[in-house]
């Protein structure tokens, strides 16, 4: 599974409202393949570069995650949980490494699907797009889909080649070659014509590199056909004549370079490249994939290799059209898309000598990736102990699994068996895995999915979070788990369990939403060369995609169980070959801890890693393969999922009118509010509750969201109380998580968050069961608090190690996460945002008293605020509200006694002559080599006038500001520009992240950009320029919501900050109308420049302890008010 690794920066400027610090209310789980917690996440290189402006996902499921599992990042923070976007992938395999590696001659499995004839593209039932999928004559393989209700339009095109198909003189050629498209055509020379453009109309791009496939991407307002052809225009010229500058060649080396050095101490690409170190040294898997200047350029000289050439060779070999997928998501008529497209991709060169021929085939069939004494790290039947750089704690084991034939390959991309078996080793529930291994106090998390992705191979990988008691047990916990795998294997697993599975994600299929069309036309492109033509919606996002007569499935009416007992047992056949190659002679095992430090003795050659490798002790192979009986140790089969919803239950009650369904909306109807929420119950100022409320007749779907959320002053008063909740969280959801897991694989789903305002529920997912699944939390969480409490000691303690190493991994985050953490801890009143440091100290301290102590009072009185948006009705509504008040049984609180919201801290007022306030700190990890720095200037005007010019300020400095510090001066991979709120206020930053230069010199560069901003970049504009920024923004703005969460997240923030200004997307459209060139000009002089006494500013810089970044390490304290060290924050805040 990948996963975009440098998200951060392209998220660190969004724009969030709330009062509290978590924006995004309703995460349910995916309901397609429950895996638990998962294994690592492999990165996509490129992927998240500052290029893209931020994105804020939305949070329920959709179809840019419906194939998604839900994932709990174990590398970044034992707390916190993420979903990887990523689709079901195809199911490529590795042969049992303990035999001689199987290859196969007949024919390649590179084209297994070469002949595979689809049929009518089956599309979710809830969609009413328009589709179209066409072959080009030069092979270019096209979808289209006309979205007539959106604003925007996106495009993405999936090459198929990547990073295994480098050269090996050349690692790192295919991302390189990634980076280089951007950077001028023969159409469109200028390097940064691209990025111009689609910032002027509310665009941005990206692209990563894979394995096999390369994916670039962008999206645009796309309301005028002329914008959209000219973008697209513009993005087919990566295709047909990119210049590959010698200038820009030896410049975006320094990119690679910086991005490389971003990536050294990120556990993510260390982990992957140990992993990639095990297999054949002979097959690309084995590659170093990133590339640096070592490997692109002081190699390439050594070796009197060319690299310029051979990035054009590259380019020329690989880069076929009928190697290509084009998908296209826009508003635009499908004739009129497919016209632009014919006039714009349909020049794309075909490579004739290669010919429908895969990169892969270079290698699938021929070499094994794993194979007995081939790798750099030995694989099979030994042990790999891992020194990380955060504090995990992990074992890992790895089965490859290669494809024995053609028919293998086509039955197990069809079948997913790896799904069924992802889904109950990593089963969260009574008598799971899990539960026996969290019973012994081994483990604190169990996840199993399928990791790596090739074609020719794939590995299916069981990674469980240890606790330390659990790393004096690793032999007992892998014992466990192929306890289970034998249960499996001897004891099939009951039909109903397959059938759950199948109901599930067919579910999730009949109400699957139309998502952002940028991922969608990203996953529309991949799986366009993946699926056959009739399955490239369905096929990753549905389960048995083929009868039992082999034929595709080609219906989109959603399934309740399997057509035939036929398929059922083809199905359960797949499950059963996949199980017998999971065995211990073809597992690869790694322990991950900071135990090892000082002790592993070798390193890896790319990242530096740590290491220690040894052969599996004849003990503990004799234990694993003569494994105790599962029955024996408490295990068993999850029982029947209770939570999935009823027929009847699945009734809309206000159905969305046809003339509501997808179209085009005039201006007039895009400024026009939505209906906000009612109040339906007030109890006054000083009564317990006040409840919004919302019934749907947009969406269409049959779910409801709740939040409930008791104000209350006590819950967050200290540090120490800040840790505390944190302890009650991590306690209350382990506690829960037998009776939970269900329910999210239903799509059910709960949150508890202990905020700086009080404690606030949050309930969501299909309707049919929410109030009853909600009760029953509400309960154990207040009147049954103490059931959820450690009952021990040690049990308390493994709790606390959770939050201890989780509050240690902000030392191993990068600089630039440092210094925009010290910006925001700087805005925020103290009450709101405790110190990293505060909090590492107060829960050292606490004990099982204290915490039992405070969740008794947590609920004792306070005032209640609750949204309900959805497919209810106000009986249902209030029935709901008065269940939760009952449960909760609090006192009302006087209004006088409630906290107060949130405020951001003014920044002091500096003249443009004199230093503004600077905090300067040193990078707490001395093994990370890059420098940070952040400029922040802050508006305290609260009109939706100021709000949206300084938005407009950004469309225009940003991609210019990329342009120049990282484009052409080369200071560093990471260089982003954008806005923030901070409650009422709004913040212009710049954000800079080094390996190369140090704080003095970006903080230089950056002011430099900035002085030259009203020269450059604004006296030039013309109002027709400021009016096609301004549009651009309010077609983002009126872009009509696709999903019932994200209106409700939108509604219940207008809630939490008490501004109920539930319009506030068209007020501020409707200030778009209005503005001119000279409140952009206007707004500069007096914000950022200060001309009228009125410049916040504030400068956040992070120092590296060594490397060519580094500089004079900061003092701790300073005794001038304007320099600030890191003791003097506290002050600095109380003073404001």
């Amino acid at each position: 599974v990948t996963l975009v690794v440098c998200v951060a920066q392209t998220t660190a400027f969004q724009v969030n409202l709330s009062s509290n610090p978590t924006n995004r209310l309703f995460n349910p789980p995916s309901t397609l393949f429950a895996t638990g917690e998962s294994a690592r996440s492999k990165p996509k290189y490129g992927a998240g570069s500052p290029r893209q402006r931020s994105v804020v996902v939305d949070a329920v499921k959709s179809e840019d995650d419906a194939g998604s599992q839900r994932r709990r990042e174990l590398l970044f923070s034992l707390l916190a949980s993420s979903v990887s976007a990523t689709l079901i992938p195809s199911l490529p395999a590795y042969a049992e490494a303990a035999k001689e590696a199987l290859i196969v001659e007949e024919e390649s499995i590179a084209n297994a699907f070469k002949n595979a004839v689809g049929g009518k593209l089956i599309i979710p039932p809830m969609d009413t797009r328009s589709y179209d999928t066409f072959t080009l004559p030069n092979g270019l393989k096209v979808i289209l889909c006309s979205d007539p209700g959106s604003n925007t339009a996106s495009a993405a095109m999936d090459v198929h080649v990547g990073a295994a198909s480098d050269p090996d003189d050349v690692p790192g050629l295919a991302h390189f070659n990634e980076h280089m498209l951007f950077l001028g055509t023969k159409k469109y020379p200028k390097e940064d014509s691209f990025e111009s453009f689609l910032s002027s109309n509310g665009g941005s791009s990206n692209a990563f590199t894979d394995n096999e496939d390369t994916v670039y991407y962008f999206d645009i307002t796309a309301e005028n056909d002329k914008v959209l052809g000219e973008g697209l225009d513009r993005f087919g010229s990566f295709f047909t004549g990119p210049l590959f500058t010698e200038s820009s060649t030896m410049r975006e080396l320094n990119a690679i370079e910086s991005e490389n050095a971003k990536n050294l101490q990120s556990d993510v690409f260390r982990l992957y490249q140990i992993e990639k170190s095990r297999a054949n040294s002979l097959h690309p898997y084995s590659k170093f994939y990133t590339g640096n200047k070592a490997t692109l350029l002081d190699d390439t000289k050594k070796k009197k290799i060319d690299l310029r050439t051979e990035l054009i060779k590259f380019w020329g070999t690989y880069y076929s059209a009928d190697q290509m997928a084009l998908a296209i998501v826009a508003p635009q008529p499908i004739a009129l898309l497919k016209e632009i497209v014919l006039s714009t991709f349909g020049e794309i060169p075909t490579n004739e000598d290669r010919l429908g021929i895969k990169p892969e085939q270079a290698w699938a069939g021929k070499i094994p990736p794993f194979a007995p004494n081939t790798s750099v790290i030995p694989a099979q039947n030994h042990v790999v102990e891992v020194v990380p750089v955060a504090d995990l704690r992990q074992v890992v084991l790895t089965w490859p699994i290669a494809f024995e034939s053609v028919q293998d390959k086509e039955t197990q991309f069809l079948n997913k068996p790896a799904y069924y078996i992802s889904h109950l080793i990593g089963h969260e529930g009574p008598e799971s895995l899990l539960a026996y291994l969290k019973k012994q106090g081994w483990v604190n998390g169990l996840g199993s999915s399928i990791d790596a992705d090739l074609s020719d191979f794939y590995t299916f990988q069981v990674t469980a979070q240890l606790t330390t008691k659990g790393l004096d047990n690793i032999d007992n916990i892998v014992e466990a788990i192929y306890s289970y795998i034998e249960m499996l294997r001897e004891n099939p697993a009951p039909r109903y369990v397959f059938e759950e599975v199948l109901q599930i994600s067919e579910l999730g299929w009949r109400f699957l939403t139309a998502g952002a069309p940028g991922s969608y036309a990203q996953s529309l492109s991949q799986n366009l060369l993946k699926y056959p033509e009739s399955l490239v919606i369905a096929g990753p996002r549905r389960l048995a995609l083929k009868t039992a007569d082999n034929a595709f499935i080609d219906s989109d009416k959603p399934r309740m169980g399997f057509s035939s007992d036929a398929q059922f047992d083809d199905n359960l056949r797949s499950t059963a070959q996949l199980l017998n190659k999971l065995t211990v002679d073809n597992s690869l095992v790694a322990v991950i801890s900071k135990s090892f430090e000082g002790k592993a003795k070798k390193q890896e050659k790319w990242y530096g890693t740590k290491y220690n490798v040894k052969p599996v002790s004849a003990a503990a192979f004799n234990q694993w393969t003569n494994c105790k009986k599962a029955s024996g140790l408490g295990i068993d089969y999850p029982r029947p999922n209770v939570f999935i919803p009823e027929e009847k239950g699945l009734v809309v009650k206000k159905p969305v009118r046809d003339d509501k369904k997808n179209r085009p909306l005039t201006l007039e109807e895009r400024l026009k509010p939505i209906t906000p929420p009612k109040v339906i119950r007030d109890d006054g100022e000083d009564g317990r509750w006040t409840v919004y409320f919302k019934q749907d007749e947009k969406f269409g779907q049959p779910k409801a969201f709740a939040v409930f959320q008791l104000l209350t002053k006590d819950t967050f008063s200290s540090p120490t109380k800040a840790a505390l909740a944190a302890l009650y969280q991590v306690s209350a959801n382990d506690r829960l998580q037998e009776y939970a897991y269900d329910a999210s694989l239903a799509d059910l789903s709960y949150d508890i968050q202990v905020l700086p305002r009080g404690v606030r529920l949050t309930f969501g997912g299909y309707n049919d069961k929410l109030l009853d699944f909600a009760a029953y939390v509400a309960k154990k969480l207040s009147k049954d608090v103490t059931t959820l409490l450690p009952d021990s000691t040690e049990e308390f303690d493994r709790y606390r190690d959770e939050l201890r190493r989780a509050y240690a991994g902000f030392d191993v985050q990068q600089p630039y996460s440092h210094a925009i953490y010290y910006t925001n801890l700087m805005l925020q009143p103290k009450s709101f945002q405790y110190t990293n440091t505060e909090l590492r100290n107060a829960i050292e301290k606490v004990n099982l008293g204290d915490l039992a102590d405070y969740v008794k009072k947590i609920w004792d009185s306070g005032k209640a605020e609750a949204l309900l948006q959805g497919n209810l009705n106000e009986k249902e509504a209030l029935q709901f509200v008065d269940v939760i008040d009952a449960t909760l049984g609090f006192e009302a609180m006087a209004s006088k006694d409630l906290p107060g919201r949130l405020s951001a801290l003014p920044i002091p007022v500096t003249s443009p002559d004199s230093d503004p306030v600077k905090i300067s700190t040193a990078e707490p990890n001395p093994s990370n080599t890059n420098a940070a720095v952040q400029v922040t200037f802050q508006c305290l005007d609260p009109s939706e006038k100021a709000h949206v010019v300084v938005e407009v300020l950004s469309y225009i400095v940003t991609e210019r500001f990329y342009e120049d510090l990282r484009t052409k001066q080369q200071l560093g991979y990471i260089v982003s520009c954008g806005v923030k709120g901070v409650s009422s206020a709004r913040l212009l930053s710049f954000v800079v992240q080094s390996s190369v230069a140090p704080p003095e010199k970006l903080n230089a560069a950056i002011l430099k950009f900035i002085s030259n901003v009203k020269a450059n970049l604004l006296e030039p504009l013309s109002e027709s320029d400021v009016n096609t920024f301004a549009k651009a923004l309010l077609l983002k703005k009126t872009d009509p919501d696709k999903q019932l969460a994200t209106e409700a997240n939108r509604n219940w923030n207008e809630i939490a900050t008490g501004r109920l200004q539930f319009d506030r997307r068209q007020k501020e459209a409707e200030a778009l109308l209005n503005v001119k060139k000279d409140d952009i000009m206007n707004y500069w002089d007096d914000i950022v420049l200060g001309m009228n006494g009125n410049r916040r500013m504030l400068i956040s810089e992070v120092v590296p302890k060594s490397g060519a970044a580094s500089s004079k390490t900061p003092a701790k304290s300073y005794g001038d008010g304007r320099q600030l060290g890191i003791d003097n924050v506290d002050n600095y805040r109380k003073d404001r």
